[in-house]
C-alpha cells in the first residue's frame, strides 16, 4: 500500500511535536514564541568584556516583534526605502504560519510547522525536536546564510534558488523533496523561510548595535517619543537603517546570480568528452584548483577532515572551553561536528546534480563552508597566471560527474584478481 510521504511527516510531526511538551490538552499547542539567538548574543559579550544589560535584550526583543510579529501572526516589516513585498509577501507569509489547520475556504495554513519545524525549529535556528539524530544537522536560517544557490559566496540566495532545493530536496540528507505539495504551498514556504532569515539576520545586527552603545544609552526607548523627539527619531532611523540593509540584500540577488555562457556545439561528443575530462583531471589534482587537498587522492572526501563550517565556527569548537561555555547558554543549542568534504566517487551532489548545478559549486564556492570560490582569471590576464579559465570549469564539472562511472567506484565491477589457492 503506497503512503504519501507528507502523510507520514504529518504523522511524525505530530508525534514528535506532542510528545516533545507541545501540547496542552489534546494536541493544541500553546503559544508559539521566537528564540532568543543566545549564541550570538554571547559571541557580542565575549567581544566587548561586558555582560549584555537585561534592558538592551529587552530591546533587541521588542523591535524584533514590532517589526516581525510572532511565529502566529508575522508581519512584513515597514520599511519605506525598501520595497519589502518583492521578498517576502504577507499573504504567502501567511499560509505558512501559525498553528496547522485549514481555514473555512479548505486552505491550508500553518505549513511551516506542519512541514518544517520538526527540523529547523519555530525559530528557523535549525533546533527542532529532531535536529540532534540528523547529520548533517537541520540549516539555521537566522545568518541568512545559504548554501546552495546560484550566487557568489556572501550573496543571497535568489528566489529560484530556495524554490528548487524545496522542490529537490537535499540529497544525501534528512532534507525531502516537497513536489508533491501545491505550486502555491511551496511558494509559501520559500516567503516563510526568507521571513525567517531576514528576521534573524536583523537580530544580529541588532545585538551588534547594542553593543556599540553607551552604557546609558538605549536600542529604543519609546519613552523618548515625547521626552527627546529628536533622539528617539535617531533611534528609528538606525533601526530602520539595519533593517533595509538586510532586505537590500536579497532585493539585489537575482542581479547577482552567476550567469553561465552557452557550452560550443559537439562538446559532448566522445573526442571531446574524453579530452575534457583529462584535463579535469590534470587541475582536480594540480596546483590550481587543488580539489584534492579537501577531496583527498581518491576523490573519497577524505583530503581534511578537521575543519567547521561557519554555524559551527560560531561556538569555537577549536577552543573547548569557550565552546562549552556556549553549549551551557541552552539545552538547544547543538554540539557543533566536523565538515566532511564530498565523497565524488557516490554521485550525490547536495546543491544538485545537473552540470549547471557543479558549475555554481566550483565558480561560486559553497557559502558559509570552507570549499572556496574559484580563482578565475580575467580578460587580459597572462595566461600563465595561477587561475582557472571558465572552459577549466567546466572540464573539472566533466571530470567530476565521470567519477562514478569508473570502474573503481563500483567495488563490485572493481574486484582485484586473486590467486587460486592450492588443493
Amino acid at each position: 500500500m503506497f503512503v504519501s510521504p507528507i502523510i507520514v511527516r504529518r504523522l511524525l510531526c505530530s508525534a514528535v511535536l506532542c510528545g516533545a511538551g507541545w501540547a496542552l490538552a489534546g494536541c493544541d499547542a500553546p503559544v508559539a514564541t521566537f528564540r532568543e539567538n543566545k549564541v550570538y548574543l554571547h559571541k557580542q559579550e565575549l567581544q566587548q568584556q561586558a555582560k549584555l544589560e537585561e534592558k538592551h535584550r529587552r530591546d533587541i526583543a521588542d523591535v524584533l516583534e514590532s517589526l516581525f510579529g510572532t511565529p502566529d501572526e508575522p508581519l512584513v516589516p515597514p520599511l519605506p526605502d525598501v520595497d519589502v513585498a518583492q521578498v517576502v509577501d504577507a499573504q504567502k507569509l501567511a499560509m505558512s504560519a501559525g498553528r496547522v489547520l485549514s481555514t473555512k475556504g479548505g486552505n491550508p495554513q500553518g505549513l511551516f510547522r506542519e512541514h518544517c519545524v520538526h527540523c529547523h525549529g519555530i525559530s528557523g535556528d535549525g533546533a527542532g525536536p529532531t535536529s540532534a539524530y540528523l547529520n548533517p544537522y537541520p540549516r539555521d536560517y537566522r545568518p541568512g546564510i545559504f548554501k546552495f544557490k546560484s550566487t557568489p559566496k556572501g550573496m543571497k540566495p535568489t528566489h529560484e534558488d530556495l524554490l528548487r532545493v524545496l522542490v529537490d530536496g537535499i540529497p544525501g540528507t534528512a532534507m525531502p523533496s516537497f513536489k508533491v505539495l501545491d505550486e502555491d504551498e511551496v511558494e509559501s514556504l520559500v516567503h516563510y523561510v526568507k521571513y525567517l532569515a531576514i528576521r534573524g539576520e536583523v537580530e544580529r545586527k541588532l545585538a551588534e548595535a547594542v553593543g556599540e552603545l553607551e552604557k546609558e544609552d538605549r536600542l529604543f526607548d519609546v519613552a523618548l517619543k515625547d521626552k527627546n523627539a529628536e533622539k528617539h527619531q535617531q533611534q528609528v532611523a538606525a533601526i530602520r537603517e539595519v533593517s533595509t540593509g538586510v532586505v537590500q540584500k536579497w532585493l539585489d540577488a537575482d542581479s547577482q546570480a552567476t550567469s553561465i555562457e552557452k557550452r560550443p556545439d559537439g562538446w559532448q561528443s566522445p573526442e571531446a568528452m574524453a579530452k575534457s575530462v583529462a584535463r579535469g583531471r590534470e587541475l582536480f589534482y594540480g596546483p590550481i584548483a587543488n580539489c584534492v587537498k579537501c577531496h583527498g587522492d581518491s576523490a573519497l572526501g577524505d583530503g581534511q577532515a578537521s575543519d567547521f563550517d561557519d554555524w559551527a565556527k560560531e561556538l569555537e569548537p577549536t577552543k573547548p572551553e569557550i565552546m562549552e561555555e556556549f553549549l551551557a547558554l541552552d539545552s538547544h543549542i547543538l554540539r557543533p561536528r566536523n565538515i566532511r568534504p564530498r565523497n565524488l566517487r557516490m554521485g550525490i551532489y547536495r546543491g544538485g546534480r545537473r552540470p549547471i548545478d557543479l558549475y555554481w559549486r566550483i565558480h561560486n564556492g559553497i557559502d558559509g563552508s570552507p570549499m572556496p570560490a574559484a580563482p578565475l582569471r580575467q580578460e587580459g590576464e597572462l595566461a600563465d597566471a595561477l587561475k582557472l579559465t571558465k572552459d577549466d570549469i567546466w572540464c573539472l564539472v566533466d571530470y567530476v560527474r565521470s567519477l562514478p562511472n569508473e570502474s573503481i567506484s563500483n567495488p563490485h565491477e572493481h574486484q582485484p584478481q586473486m590467486p587460486l589457492a592450492r588443493p
